[in-house]
């Protein structure tokens, strides 16, 4: 959107920074323990880790994705925000309260109530990371192409810039600092896309069904734009999306730490309530406002709104700002704001799940060196994994295929983490092997239907043999529909083929704690 250095979007942007690095100083200064670096003291309320879970949650793909689905393809955008409601319905109902009850810092905490702890945590380290390297990794070409695109900054330093600000508030403030950046970024980011939908609603018509049907004239699908189907190619892929979405926070290692932040289960549900609220308002204002974008912009957007409709709310941006001038500027320098916010949010709670699961599940449990070292130990494992995604984000450029990153990320923590963490926490004959090979298995299964399916095989094929088919053998974009029965049935598999003797007191004792929180630190307080 931009041909040059956006001044205004650049200014506006350290402003709002500037506000979350005041919170990263305050937060630096009652950060001194374990506990307080990696889930800040436990002492959230649930109004304020639900709020952040949001701002973890909705990430630039959720900003900048759902309105270019909606745009495009009209109700099969609509549908993809709709399923993402319903993730945390899941966390509320099956983990949440269970979760915090058992853990203490990571989800591999909760495993090793009942099952041997040293294979869990090195199994759930390597999902862990597998998911935060690669999900980073997406973030981190993201914000190359955001600052490139929108704030005229060479892709090679928007990656660096995003780098270094990422890993300012993981070093100095940990989950506290965190916590408050996804905080105020979750506000601004609803402040701003409120403010959108305000103008839109002046702009173009007071009455949203005289927007949506601007833009059924407007879309090349007719009266279809307002049908599933324009994107998806058979119902398999429709449910097979609306699966992957609706599970993946199941699963994600970054969003289920963020239950330990709080002092307790009721707090814990609170967080799922708060989150469902602020994430089910955005999913609704972003697909409105991808619909709007294509009632204003018209039948011939799609080049201003750019491949895959990314640039659909920028562009709608400059145009409810009139086009040019200040005004214009202004509004795009908002959304480049908290796009960039946006983004850093995320990234740092994936690089602060990462270097817990190796400084918390690995170095301190595993390998049984002093709780005390576990700070440091994390601080140097989150500068080594922002190297090497730095590293591997320069290398590949701005070109590399975003969305594959992603679903790589969401579709393994679905596969490895969900099956296990439900089969620890419901089913009596789990066992320690049955929890290695579920996630192996998963995990395995995902990358290789991704591998074969059709976001990589058809650039897969032609460098692996001249006479393969670029003609994906697996036809789903998204393996979940195979890849989670198949960690259901590694967990059960293993655990039949495992043997470790019964041990019915632990798994009595895992239910007891897990829905009376039995047994838990009640000195917490609500103090952050």
């Amino acid at each position: 959107m931009s041909d040059g250095f956006n001044t205004t979007a650049v200014v506006v942007t350290i402003l709002l920074l500037a506000t979350t690095f005041v919170a990263t100083y305050f937060a630096s200064r009652r950060t001194k323990t374990s506990a307080e670096f990696w889930t800040a003291g436990g002492g959230m309320t649930g109004r304020k880790n639900g709020t952040a879970i949001a701002g973890d949650f909705l990430s630039s793909a959720s900003l900048l994705g759902y309105a270019g689905l909606a745009y495009l393809y009209g109700m099969d955008g609509i549908v993809y925000a709709i399923f993402a409601c319903g993730i945390f319905l899941m966390v509320m109902f099956l983990i949440a309260e269970k979760l915090r009850n058992l853990g203490r810092f990571t989800f591999a905490d909760a495993l090793a109530t009942r099952l041997r702890s040293g294979p869990v945590r090195i199994v759930s380290a390597i999902s862990t990371l597998f998911i935060c390297v690669f999900y980073l990794l997406a973030q981190m070409v993201a914000g190359g192409v955001l600052m490139e695109a929108l704030a005229g900054i060479d892709f090679s330093w928007g990656v660096v810039i995003a780098a270094v600000l990422m890993l300012t508030y993981v070093l100095f403030g940990g989950m506290l600092a965190t916590t408050w950046l996804q905080i105020i970024k979750a506000v601004a980011l609803m402040s701003v896309v409120a403010l959108l939908v305000i103008l839109v609603l002046i702009r173009i018509d007071p009455n949203p069904l005289n927007i949506i049907e601007q833009a059924v004239s407007q879309s090349k699908f007719g009266d279809h734009y307002l049908a599933t189907g324009n994107s998806f190619k058979g119902p398999w892929n429709i449910i097979s999306m609306a699966v992957a979405v609706t599970l993946s926070a199941v699963g994600l290692p970054h969003v289920l730490m963020r239950f330990f932040t709080v002092p307790d289960a009721i707090e814990a549900r609170k967080s799922a309530i708060w989150a469902i609220s602020l994430i089910g308002g955005f999913n609704v204002l972003i697909a409105f406002l991808g619909i709007s974008a294509r009632a204003a912009l018209g039948a011939g957007g799609e080049e201003i709104a750019g491949k895959g409709g990314n640039l659909a709310l920028p562009a709608l941006t400059v145009w409810l700002g009139g086009g040019d001038g200040f005004a214009s500027d202004l509004l795009l320098a908002l959304v480049v704001a908290v796009s960039i916010a946006t983004l850093l949010a995320v990234s740092a709670g994936l690089v602060l799940s990462a270097s817990s699961t190796i400084a918390h599940d690995l170095w301190a449990k595993t390998f049984h060196r002093p709780e005390t070292e576990e700070m440091t130990v994390g601080r140097i494992a989150a500068v080594a994994l922002v190297i090497v995604t730095v590293g591997v984000t320069l290398a590949i450029g701005g070109t590399q295929n975003v969305t594959f990153l992603a679903t790589l990320a969401t579709s393994t923590a679905a596969s490895a983490n969900f099956p296990v963490l439900i089969m620890t926490l419901l089913w009596r004959r789990m066992r320690t092997l049955g929890a290695v090979v579920g996630a192996l298995s998963g995990l395995l299964t995902a990358l290789a239907l991704i591998l074969t399916g059709p976001l990589v095989w058809p650039s897969l094929a032609p460098l692996l043999s001249d006479s393969l088919s670029t003609t994906a053998p697996f036809p789903l974009a998204f393996p979940i529909l195979l890849s989670v029965p198949a960690g259901f049935l590694g967990c059960i598999v293993g655990s039949y083929l495992s043997r470790e003797p019964a041990n019915d007191a632990a798994f009595d004792e895992l239910q007891v704690r897990a829905l009376t929180g039995a047994g838990l630190d009640k000195t917490k307080t609500l103090a952050h």
